[in-house]
C-alpha cells in the first residue's frame, strides 16, 4: 500500500478515534459521556464512533476520516495548551531556568502540532 492510502485507512481512524475516548473516559469515568462528547466533536453520532473503534466500519470514507483527524489534532492542541499552562504556573512557582529544557520541547511539539494542523487543513 502507497503511504497515502494508509494514511487514511480505517485502522488509523480507529486509532484516533480510540486515544481521545481513552483520555476522556480515564478523565471522567463515565463511558457514556465521554464517547457522547468525541462522537460529536467528530460529527458521528455515538454508536457510530462505537462501531468504528471496534473495526466494524470497513471503510469509513474520507469526510469521515478528515473530520476524526481534525477532532484528534484539536483534541492535542487541548491537551498541549493545558501542558503549556501547567509548565508556566511551575515556573512561575520555581522560576525559568528549572523548565528550559521542557520550554524547549512544549514549544517543538507545538510546533509539530501546527504543521499537522496545516497539512491537514491542505487535504
Amino acid at each position: 500500500m502507497s503511504v497515502v492510502v494508509d494514511a487514511f485507512s480505517p485502522e488509523t481512524a480507529a486509532e484516533y478515534a480510540r486515544r481521545m475516548y481513552r483520555r476522556k473516559y480515564q478523565h471522567w469515568g463515565d463511558e457514556a459521556r465521554a464517547l457522547e462528547e468525541m462522537s460529536f466533536l467528530c460529527g458521528l453520532n455515538p454508536r457510530g464512533l462505537k462501531r468504528l473503534m471496534k473495526g466494524e466500519t470497513k471503510d469509513p470514507g474520507i469526510r469521515i476520516f478528515g473530520r476524526i483527524r481534525k477532532a484528534y489534532l484539536d483534541f492535542c492542541a487541548r491537551q498541549l495548551a493545558e501542558l503549556q499552562t501547567e509548565l508556566e504556573a511551575e515556573k512561575a512557582r520555581f522560576g525559568d531556568g528549572h523548565f528550559e529544557d521542557l520550554d524547549r520541547e512544549v514549544e517543538a511539539l507545538a510546533e509539530r502540532l501546527r504543521a499537522a494542523r496545516e497539512t491537514a487543513k491542505g487535504r
